[in-house]
């Protein structure tokens, strides 16, 4: 009798994660920076000024595997790079595959890469070479506040502040058309993907069907969200709790994701119904990190 109720209730975990939130003084921002956020240290990259004045990335040399800077070293040195300023203070960086071409941000697609929590912008580029190559579209890799070359820590709220400085700096100073920008989550990554998707939907109030409106919705700085032409979510989470959770519907109480939903972190599945453009969730079956029923319940909605 007692195995078979463990096997259906998380008491336990939730009773951990209670624990914690009183360790991290309440404050669901510092719990989930703790759980979520994991930068590589020290960061796999540096940046350094060249001659001319401008910002140069490349691999660290102490770094573990010295195949990246052998393998990618050129692709990353070829990176254009530029230091972004958040409305928390943050100096976030990017590190931006630029397409040939005399008008490449205006007549090209641009990929916004957030990635996954155990990577930094640099140990993307291998990624983002090939995307950029096979799609011939440019390709955009930030690191959030703390991961990188990055300043600040990272957080939550920073996270979002994060996203929405880098498509700022993509339309107001590169001159992005907003709607050849495709907003690119990976894990994590979802989560700011999905909170600027949502934010430049501008359709909290409308149900799908209705009419598209000229108003635009705007960041917590002033600055307009601009509506972005597609969403790509690979291995999505639902929320940050539902990632120790099991999936909804299938009778285990007391979840930390329904004991925790006030606290809850990057609601995924609160944002995804405000897109206003199209989304693409990729899930594999054998995720062991985040089960493929998330993409299945984000693709749902």
């Amino acid at each position: 009798w007692r195995g078979a109720m463990l096997g259906s209730c998380y008491c336990l975990e939730s009773s951990v994660v209670g624990c914690l939130l009183c360790h991290a003084g309440c404050s669901t921002d510092k719990l989930a920076s703790s759980l979520a956020f994991h930068p590589p240290s020290p960061p796999s990259y540096v940046l350094r000024t060249a001659p001319d004045g401008t910002r140069v990335a490349a691999f660290d040399p102490l770094s573990d595997d010295p195949r990246l800077a052998q393998d990618w070293g050129a692709s990353l040195r070829s990176c254009e790079v530029d230091e972004v300023t958040t409305r928390r203070g943050n100096t976030v960086c990017v590190l931006r595959m630029r397409r040939p071409g005399r008008d490449a941000y205006g007549t090209k697609a641009t990929i916004v890469v957030s990635h996954g929590n155990a990577l930094d912008a640099a140990l993307f580029i291998p990624f983002a070479t090939h995307i950029a190559t096979q799609l011939d579209a440019n390709v955009s890799v930030y690191d959030y506040s703390g991961y990188g070359a990055s300043s600040g820590r990272p957080r939550v709220e920073d996270c979002k502040a994060d996203i929405e400085a880098v498509v700022t700096h993509h339309v107001d100073v590169l001159g992005c058309d907003p709607g050849r920008i495709v907003l690119y989550g990976q894990s994590i990554g979802s989560g700011p993907t999905c909170h600027y998707a949502a934010l430049a939907g501008n359709n909290q109030s409308r149900s799908r069907d209705a009419a598209p409106s000229n108003r635009h919705n705007l960041t917590k700085d002033g600055k307009i969200a601009h509506k972005v032409g597609g969403v790509v979510l690979i291995s999505p989470i639902m929320s940050g709790l539902s990632v120790i959770s099991p999936p909804e519907g299938t009778g285990v109480m007391c979840t930390p994701a329904c004991v925790f939903k006030p606290c809850d972190v990057f609601k995924n599945f609160d944002e995804v119904a405000k897109f206003a453009c199209p989304a693409l969730v990729v899930h594999g079956r054998l995720d062991d990190q985040v089960p493929c029923s998330h993409g299945v319940g984000l693709h749902a909605l």
